[in-house]
């Protein structure tokens, strides 16, 4: 019994690598690799120049943006994420005089039809915020156009 499972085993090791280097054929549908997934899109107006600027604004860390342009205290978010499920978050602080306090906003966004695939007007709802000053439920508009590294125009409406 012994010499039957040596021979076996000889035989399944003088097959194996003569199997090794070779590839299977497949049906045409099998050899094709699995398409990727496809990158999560916002919801956004739907023709092509408001998609392509939606993934855009995705894509994009944005860093030291001033959600306002009026005096006072300084907003400033340090780091803005617009995220693919239309929901923006936004690392922050309030500066006034030496004095600096950090505090974060989140919400939903929104956008009108695009101008271009670069321009479009973005409106956000604080839904949170721990931010001195700031009032959770006020929307902030603004027309964006988005440049290579971020945002290159903010004009607030």
């Amino acid at each position: 019994m012994s010499r039957i499972l040596l021979l076996a085993l000889a035989a399944l090791l003088i097959a194996a690598p003569a199997h090794a280097g070779k590839k299977d054929k497949k049906s045409p549908a099998e050899a094709a690799p699995a398409a990727e997934a496809a990158a999560p899109a916002p919801t956004t107006p739907d023709d092509g120049k408001s998609r392509a600027f939606g993934q855009k604004l995705v894509s994009l860390s944005i860093t030291d943006f001033k959600p306002s342009d009026g005096g006072g205290a300084s907003m400033v978010y340090s780091s803005l994420r617009f995220g693919a499920d239309n929901r923006f978050t936004a690392s922050a602080y309030v500066a006034i005089a030496d004095e600096r306090m950090e505090c974060t906003e989140s919400g939903p966004w929104t956008m009108e039809p695009a101008e271009s695939d670069s321009t479009a007007t973005v409106a956000l709802t604080i839904e949170k915020t721990d931010c001195p000053g700031r009032d959770a439920g006020k929307p902030l508009r603004m027309r964006l156009t988005l440049g290579k590294s971020g945002v290159d125009e903010v004009q607030f409406r």
